[in-house]
């Protein structure tokens, strides 16, 4: 049994309100009458389709036996004809039934892409304060659309910084192009600085500068604890690599050990984490 929700029966009292419904979601309305054997069928397909898309469109059918006003309006001529509507247009309009192949190739012209879907879905997320569900849909989202959707971007970033996580944050921003960016980019890059600003701690400020007056593996492990708790992760990673890079068993490992831990904290979907993995990987092999 089809949703209801994204199924309506058009009358001359629900048009406008249904036409209404493309600005915010894609719209296929058919025309076809109930002694009218092939429209029916393709009525029929169209509902198993809006059933199995589960709402990425929303099915509207003119019964023409019953509201010939709406079928004289459209000028209908042939039955089934079936329109398409995105963002308030008519997009496409066909008359006759189609086989699935060629339907579902009209349909891909209004329905939402693949990275629409997960942004979409990340959204739910978001709204249950979800974070870490919604982080990697962001993340497949952005990928999907080759790094070039700033509204994702931008949610993604956004994101991040919702769990005072600076340096993803900040990386992702950077990647948006000059163009895309706008009170929002700048409002979200103020919240970054703030949140860097509220993170160097005079413990970590001290730490750093007896390191830089006496570098050392000890000195440097408790740095890079102090900037991890701090979620400064790409900070302690950078240092202890540096150390890594000269003998990979510094401190009979602990240096290794700790920047794993580092790694294993942030967790797959972090880009610091691939970005931290392929350099110690190149030390490794």
């Amino acid at each position: 049994m089809i949703n209801s929700q994204y199924l309506i029966e058009v009358t001359e009292q629900n048009l406008t309100e249904t036409l209404q419904l493309s600005q915010q979601s894609p719209l296929v309305m058919t025309f076809y009458a109930p002694n009218h054997q092939t429209s029916l069928e393709f009525t029929a397909l169209l509902q198993r389709y809006a059933e199995q898309y589960q709402g990425q469109f929303v099915l509207a059918k003119v019964n023409c036996e019953k509201e010939q006003m709406i079928a004289a309006q459209f000028r209908i001529q042939a039955l089934p004809t079936t329109y398409l509507f995105k963002a308030g247009q008519a997009l496409d309009a066909f008359q006759g039934n189609l086989d699935e192949q060629t339907l579902q190739q009209r349909l891909a012209a209004i329905l939402p892409k693949e990275e629409e879907l997960k942004f979409m879905q990340a959204l739910e997320l978001l709204e249950a304060e979800n974070y870490q569900d919604a982080l990697p849909l962001l993340k497949e989202a952005w990928e999907i659309s080759n790094k070039r959707n700033s509204d994702i971007a931008l949610l993604y970033a956004e994101t991040y910084i919702a769990i005072k996580k600076v340096e993803p944050a900040q990386e992702i921003l950077n990647q948006i192009p000059l163009q895309d960016r706008d009170n929002r980019w700048q409002g979200l890059q103020a919240q970054i600085n703030l949140l860097i600003q509220a993170a160097d701690t005079p413990e970590i400020q001290q730490l750093q500068a007896d390191f830089a007056q006496s570098p050392s593996a000890t000195l440097a492990l408790k740095l890079a604890v102090q900037l991890h708790q701090a979620n400064r992760n790409e900070d302690a990673l950078s240092l202890l690599f540096g150390l890594l890079k000269h003998d990979l068993n510094t401190e009979n490992g602990e240096v290794k050990q700790q920047f794993l831990s580092i790694l294993s904290a942030l967790g797959q979907n972090d880009p610091i984490t691939t970005k931290y993995r392929r350099l110690l990987y190149s030390l490794l092999y």
